[in-house]
């Protein structure tokens, strides 16, 4: 499933080739992926001007003149492509748009389904009820933020992965960040001492950067914006490296269920605290 450092290389790479571009004609093949205010996108889409793209948690977030906000959930498998408007359509490409003034369009394909497109007015109701429910972005999260954010009666895991806490992070990047940061994944949030969360912030943070340098991790669905794979699951410290050697201290890394997801660990660098 693509978690913000995917979202985020992603979004780099729209920006560059949609930003200030209008969009052309829209084929629609799939409406059930649609929601938001305005679902006819083939009336409201051509001849506007993208002003900004950016992320926002694991989103793609499109603005557009005319006070109009195109939001794209990528879910386990969405994928936000720039091909060439003559190359064959993937099976599971449910939007097509159009860059005015060039021969390229954008394809919105999404096997599984989990995805999907919003397209609302800037500010207005479901604009704001789009973002009320997200958490603090962990690369601009403050000390206090994040402190004040974990101190909750949860084991740190399940918190990290609850997007309206902390948005953007998922099983990859919270395994990969809590064994950075040497702490076990069933420590409960509200135990961690102040160091502890300090070196959590710090850890999470340099994890999303480097992980986004290598344009994210490829597992099974995810492709950049120009259909490439990401590379940084080479990187990985412990994620789905379950019998393998750690590669801080050697011993070998356990899989055990937390908040309901395969969780991976090296029990030594990550010692449970009575």
């Amino acid at each position: 499933m693509p978690e913000l450092p995917e979202a985020e290389t992603i979004a780099r790479q729209l920006a560059g080739e949609l930003t200030n571009k209008r969009l052309g004609r829209v084929v629609v093949s799939r409406r059930d992926v649609l929601c938001g205010e305005h679902t006819d996108l083939e009336r409201v889409l051509p001849g506007r001007r993208v002003l900004r793209v950016r992320r926002r948690a694991k989103r793609v977030v499109i603005d557009l003149d005319g006070m109009l906000r195109w939001i794209v959930r990528l879910g386990m498998s969405g994928r936000l492509l720039v091909q060439s408007a003559e190359a064959p359509v993937e099976k599971h490409t449910h939007v097509r748009v159009a860059i005015a003034g060039t021969e390229l369009e954008l394809r919105f394909v999404d096997p599984r389904r989990f995805g999907g497109i919003a397209c609302v007015t800037r500010g207005g109701t479901a604009d704001r009820r789009e973002w009320d429910r997200v958490g603090i972005e962990p690369l601009e999260a403050t000390v206090g933020e994040f402190r004040r954010v974990l101190a909750r009666r949860r084991q740190i895991k399940a918190l990290l992965m609850d997007q309206s806490a902390i948005a953007g992070l998922g099983n990859i990047y919270c395994d990969e960040s809590l064994h950075a940061a040497r702490i076990h994944p069933l420590t409960r949030a509200d135990r961690l001492n102040p160091e502890s969360v300090k070196r959590l912030r710090s850890a999470i943070k340099a994890t999303l950067r480097r992980a986004i340098r290598f344009n994210g991790s490829t597992l099974m669905d995810y492709r950049d914006a120009d259909g490439k794979e990401g590379s940084f699951q080479r990187h990985h410290k412990v994620y789905q490296r379950e019998g393998k050697p750690c590669r801080a201290c050697g011993t070998t890394i356990r899989r055990i269920q937390a908040a309901g997801r395969s969780t991976f660990f090296c029990p030594k660098c990550q010692t449970k605290r009575r």
